[in-house]
């Protein structure tokens, strides 16, 4: 139906402010009960956003602790505290949940290891009870019988463990502190159990990633994970946190696949590769799937990218990421979060693109602008400009 809108006081034209459409269809003041909308200035002349509490995905850091101490980790350049999420805040967010009508899967991963996290199948058993997708990212490590068996009882739908290598010497060297024959007996284990039960959850996901150390093995862990029985292997790309990792990075690499020779398209057809050449495309995962994140502490960022203060570096270059937080569960409902004007306007900038490409931009060299993500010249704050996810040489589950 073609909306016609009556005219409005001038004083209620201004960007950010919400106002409702009618059932005529025209656009009115807010009115209780009505649908609630945000109007906005943009550069063809004005729009009207449905303001609706849509979220589909919802990534939880139930802690920031982990047993490992591995050579790509965000831990080597954070100032986070080690700790694990309060159950009251994990309480908070349960609720919350149940007041998200469009909301499918819950993923349980972030920057520490969950199952650490000494009442965490508390908490993957409450979301799954709610009728929700539940996911979780693990090393491995803890794939004990018992917890296996806990795993298959609660019917937990993906279990993505990271191997960053099928050979012992080298992923012992990427993932200090682990045990490469403990954490594959783990996996086969969890396999053979499924299979005794009869069941095919929790499916398996492998995730690697890529880096020098490791990039000319990728067509045997790709290999050695189908054999596992792995129903995802993602292939993502090392985002270096520390100085001594920034040579490390193989993407751009002037001819990927010929590194694989025979093996090539037996890799590239069984696992979902990054990319690994900086493309024109740009698109965020997290604002395309409506997703957010909420870390240990109960604060809700739009991205992964976005959870911590940490630095980084992009192509060699060194780059102070600060948090940007939006809410915190423990003070305000996720569907406000949600629907706060200024989120749903970075949701339009990230999904329009309406941000610099400085990563290929020509006067990256000298620009002070790519110090950080506070800013970017085009003003937007905190700047998406230089994101690898939405490039999609970074990648996550």
């Amino acid at each position: 139906m073609k909306k016609q809108f009556k005219a409005l006081g001038s004083e209620l034209f201004a960007t950010g402010k919400k106002l409702q459409i009618g059932e005529d269809g025209c656009v009115k003041l807010p009115l209780e009960g009505k649908q609630e909308v945000m109007f906005i200035q943009t550069e063809e002349g004005y729009r009207l956003i449905p303001l609706v509490p849509d979220i589909k995905r919802i990534y939880i850091e139930v802690t920031t602790k982990c047993n490992f101490d591995c050579i790509t980790c965000i831990r080597s350049s954070w100032q986070d505290c080690l700790l694990h999420m309060e159950w009251e805040t994990f309480e908070n967010i349960l609720e919350n949940l149940k007041e998200l009508p469009n909301l499918e899967s819950v993923h349980f991963g972030g920057f520490g290891e969950p199952m650490m996290h000494p009442r965490i199948f508390d908490m993957l058993r409450a979301v799954k009870q709610l009728g929700l997708k539940v996911e979780m990212i693990t090393n491995g490590s803890y794939l004990q019988k018992e917890n296996i068996q806990q795993l298959i009882d609660l019917e937990l739908d993906i279990l993505f463990t990271s191997l960053d290598s099928p050979e012992e010497e080298d992923y012992n060297e990427i993932r200090q502190g682990a045990d490469f024959q403990s954490v594959y007996h783990n996996i086969k284990n969890l396999q053979a159990m499924k299979e005794e039960k009869k069941t095919r959850k929790p499916q398996l996901g492998i995730e690697f990633v890529a880096m020098k150390k490791n990039y000319d093995q990728l067509p045997k862990l790709i290999r050695m994970a189908y054999n596992l029985g792995a129903s995802q292997i993602i292939v993502s790309n090392l985002l270096p946190y520390h100085e001594s990792m920034k040579d490390e990075i193989v993407y751009d690499m002037d001819d990927t696949v010929r590194m694989f020779e025979k093996d090539a398209q037996f890799a590239t057809t069984k696992a979902q590769m990054s990319n690994m050449k900086l493309r024109t495309e740009r698109i965020c995962k997290f604002v395309k799937d409506k997703s957010l994140c909420i870390n240990y502490q109960g604060n809700v960022s739009p991205c992964y990218a976005l959870m911590h203060t940490y630095n980084c570096y992009i192509y060699g270059r060194k780059k102070d990421m600060y948090a940007f937080y939006l809410g915190n569960v423990n003070e305000k409902k996720l569907q406000d979060i949600w629907m706060d004007s200024g989120y749903v306007n970075f949701r339009r900038t990230v999904n329009e693109n309406h941000f610099p490409s400085c990563t290929d931009c020509r006067s990256v060299e000298g620009c002070s602008y790519t110090d950080s993500n506070e800013m970017d010249c085009w003003g937007n704050s905190p700047s998406c400009a230089e994101c690898l996810w939405a490039r999609r040489i970074i990648a996550c589950p």
